[in-house]
């Protein structure tokens, strides 16, 4: 950890100096009090990196990180943990500047340094890990076309590599492996709706080893995503029950988490009775609680894995919207917004965030979910309309009016998947007012 200014008896960098001039002169002043190479400089310069890159000047940011890092390198050792928040802030300020071309390279560097420096196995290098696959998946939005595979396989080998680092910190079935066997999850999530949309992307994520002539088909490489999935599901449920006191509300919501992967894979039937066991596991549970769980959809995959109902319930309400008018509608008021052009049918995750000035456009739209009969509940009937996908969606308002925007609005809509409504353990027909938010293409 390194040493903040505080451990001199002074407030921290930021929370004093703001102001970026004002910044500038201080670390002009401890310059001179404690030399140009002081240990004492490393974290205030960081902290003027980060105001450079709030006024866009990224090359002085550069320069005041090379500094800091060449500043702890020389006093802590060449292969110090203590740069990584430097490399790090170095990285993030080249994907804010768009140069993804150094960020790449910087990405590289500390993928090695990760794998090859990092000889203490802690858990400060599963967070350097996720990070850097954080960081490789918000690549893939905004690199060039051409490295987005390059991208998408690094985000899977290191959300891998930090799953790995945690199983041999912690024991196999420590809760602490949930959130990352759950991101691993939600990458193959990725790559399935990749490879369907087809393209250069969709072929080279079917290459058994990249750049190989050697190829799995389409419906192979979906079969494998789908049996990954169900595989780290079932590592969940293991985490769970393989304990002296099972946990039988987050075994159920494993159950429902299985519902979503197998509707988002297109098992229909299969997610129809998964949905109706997880309900009754979970009505067993709480009944209340159950209803208050099932009585809106969700767009699916949801961010995270909730092992109880009520971390569920409180999630849901930040990810609805609505008015006063909404209020009184029948219809369920959801938000979507773009993790980005590169696979827009997954909502913006936690991981990382793009700023909603890069959004190209948003459209209100309305639609429906099919339901399934109670008098017939295993009718195949939904196959042909399903309960987890869009019906007759209809623009009601749009910023930028034209028929592609339309036709583009509807087609994305489309491609996104829900957790149906579900009352005693069925599929419920319903309305949905959705507030869809769009980014700008990839760069080309």
């Amino acid at each position: 950890m390194l040493m903040s200014l505080s451990a001199f008896g002074q407030p921290t960098f930021l929370q004093q100096y703001g102001d970026l001039d004002n910044a500038i002169s201080r670390v002009e002043k401890l310059e001179v009090e404690y030399g140009q190479n002081s240990f004492v400089l490393a974290e205030p310069l960081a902290d003027l990196a980060n105001l450079y890159s709030d006024h866009g000047r990224y090359d002085d940011a550069y320069r005041a990180l090379d500094r800091a890092t060449l500043i702890i390198r020389r006093d802590r050792g060449l292969y110090t943990r203590e740069q990584i928040p430097f490399l790090r802030q170095k990285i993030e300020n080249f994907a804010a500047s768009l140069d993804w071309e150094n960020a790449r390279e910087q990405m590289e560097h500390i993928y090695w340094f990760y794998l090859q420096k990092s000889t203490i196995v802690a858990p400060n290098l599963i967070e350097d890990l996720l990070h850097l696959s954080s960081m490789h998946l918000r690549g893939v939005n905004e690199d060039f076309v051409i490295h987005q595979s390059y991208h998408f396989r690094r985000a899977m080998t290191l959300n891998w590599a930090a799953l790995a680092v945690a199983e041999k910190i912690h024991a196999a079935g420590d809760e602490r492996l949930v959130p990352i066997i759950y991101s691993l999850l939600k990458q193959y999530y990725l790559h399935f709706v990749a490879v369907n949309h087809g393209g250069s992307l969709g072929y080279q994520l079917r290459e058994i080893y990249p750049g190989s002539n050697l190829v799995r088909s389409r419906s192979d490489t979906r079969k494998y995503f789908y049996y990954m999935g169900r595989r780290l599901l079932n590592q969940l449920a293991a985490i769970y029950s393989n304990s002296d006191n099972p946990n039988f509300e987050a075994l159920a919501m494993v159950s429902l988490y299985t519902a979503d992967w197998q509707v988002m894979f297109g098992f229909h039937a299969e997610a129809l009775q998964s949905y109706g066991n997880s309900f009754k596991e979970l009505e067993e549970i709480s009944p209340n609680l159950v209803e208050t769980l099932f009585e809106s959809p969700r767009i699916i995959p949801v961010s995270a894995f909730y092992e109880s109902m009520i971390e569920a319930i409180k999630e849901d309400n930040t990810d609805t919207v609505g008015s006063e008018e909404d209020s009184r509608s029948s219809a369920h008021s959801l938000v979507f917004l773009e993790s980005g052009a590169g696979f827009p049918s997954l909502g913006q995750p936690t991981e990382f965030a793009l700023s909603e000035d890069i959004l190209s456009n948003r459209a209100l739209l309305s639609f429906e979910l099919s339901g399934v009969s109670r008098e017939n509940g295993d009718s195949r009937d939904f196959e042909a309309r399903p309960f987890a996908k869009a019906n007759d969606a209809k623009i009601l308002e749009l910023d930028k009016q034209s028929l592609a925007q339309v036709e583009k609005f509807k087609s994305r809509v489309q491609d996104l998947s829900f957790r149906p409504k579900i009352i005693e353990g069925l599929p419920e027909e319903s309305e949905i007012m959705l507030e869809y938010k769009m980014f700008s293409r990839l760069k080309e």
